[in-house]
Order: C-alpha cells, then sequence, then structure tokens
C-alpha cells in the first residue's frame, strides 16, 4: 500500500485506510493500535518538520508489519527517542514509536523505515 501525504486529512484517510487493511489481515488489535501510533508519530513528524508532504508505504510479511515514511523533503529523526520531562508538553513521539517497534532505520533514500513483530 502507498498513499500520498500532503496534510494532516490526508494523514487521517491514509492511516485509517491502512488500520483497515490491518483489521481485514486479522492482525491482532494491540499490532494495529502500535502501527496506528507510529504512523500518526512519523508522518506528523514529517509533515512538521519537512515541505512538500511524503510518502506513506506499508507491507505486511509473514511476522512484521513494516512502514515506510518517505518525505519530500528529508527529515532524519533522532537515533534513538528520549522521554520529554513530565511536564513537557512534545517530545514523546519517537520514544513511543521506538517501545513499540523492533527496528527504526533511516534508509539510504532518506526514508524512515519502522518495523512492527505482529505477533
Amino acid at each position: 500500500m502507498v498513499f500520498e501525504i500532503a496534510s494532516y486529512e490526508s494523514l487521517k484517510r491514509a492511516v485509517d485506510d491502512f488500520c483497515a487493511f490491518l483489521f481485514s489481515l486479522d492482525i491482532p488489535d494491540e499490532r494495529i493500535f502500535d502501527s496506528r501510533l507510529a504512523a500518526f508519530e512519523l508522518l506528523g513528524n514529517v509533515l512538521k518538520h519537512s515541505e512538500g508532504g511524503a510518502k506513506f508505504s506499508a507491507t505486511v510479511e509473514e511476522e512484521h508489519i513494516e512502514l515506510k515514511i518517505l518525505g519530500a523533503k528529508r527529515y532524519s529523526p533522532p537515533e534513538k527517542g528520549a522521554c520529554a520531562e513530565v511536564y513537557s508538553e512534545h517530545g514523546r513521539g519517537l520514544y513511543l514509536v521506538d517501545s513499540v517497534c523492533t527496528e527504526r532505520t533511516v534508509t539510504d533514500d532518506g526514508g524512515i523505515l519502522v518495523r512492527i513483530k505482529i505477533r
């Protein structure tokens, strides 16, 4: 599945369609939740920190859900997400993504690749 993301509205539509697809494959609800969280956080970061939108692709393998986000302009998040201070209003997104995925890397073309174990 490949989606073009140009706004927060198209982000929401794409993630909803992706989660409906996961549901149709009988993916456990917890992994659908994890995938939704990762997609919203990463795509939101790309829309906020990069210009020109993004491409969001997703595949399901035997044991993993793979999400790839490729911004129109390269956006490389920090290598490791750290939890923000208790009273901070921002800064928990990558920490949460890292807590639900088995792997988060930056690809050669500047995309962000996330793998989430299904079972």
